[in-house]
């Protein structure tokens, strides 16, 4: 038969087992804040201007509908906007250039988009999209107010591409 000493050392054994298995436990790497803080829930406004076309997009809040401003003012495929303006959000920078050359250098002067975005807190950001990587696997970009270039995955840049090439207004009904 066991003492009763004997079981309070197990007991205590067990407990100190079952602190150091809750103390380390794996913890979810913490979540990675966006490159551009334009998030669709709180965004109000945000263009996309190219070289020879723009979209720009507004709404009064964040819970109202979006209306287009440009290219033809009118109604929106909400969806597509969605898609859009989460894009921006969602942008991951691949490399940093943190002493870069001239602006001409990664096609930025002038740049080939520039998207412009502004939530409801009044925060506005900006990113100049310049030339496809040396590589071809992002684009060159830069942050409003930051001296670095930023490579940017290609994915998101496409689907601004698209925006410009069929800007997401709903086609006005023929009678």
């Amino acid at each position: 038969m066991v003492s009763w000493k004997g079981g309070l050392i197990l007991l205590v054994l067990l407990a100190g087992i079952a602190v150091y298995a809750f103390v380390s436990r794996p913890q979810p790497a913490p979540a990675q804040a966006a490159f551009v803080p334009c998030d669709v829930v709180q965004a109000v406004y945000f263009r996309i201007q190219g070289n020879d076309r723009t979209v720009e997009l507004q709404r009064a809040t964040p819970t109202s509908s979006w209306r287009a401003l440009q290219p033809p003012a009118g109604q929106v495929d909400t969806n597509r906007v969605t898609t859009i303006v989460n894009a921006m959000d969602v942008i991951r920078v691949q490399n940093t250039i943190s002493k870069p050359g001239a602006d001409s250098q990664y096609g930025l002067a002038p740049p080939r988009e520039v998207l412009t975005c502004r939530v409801n807190s009044g925060s506005s950001y900006t990113l100049s999209v310049g030339s496809q990587s040396f590589d071809g696997s992002g684009y060159y970009a830069r942050k409003g107010g930051d001296s670095r270039v930023y490579v940017i995955s290609s994915i998101e840049v496409q689907q601004f591409d698209q925006a410009l090439a069929e800007p997401p207004v709903k086609p006005t009904p023929s009678p």
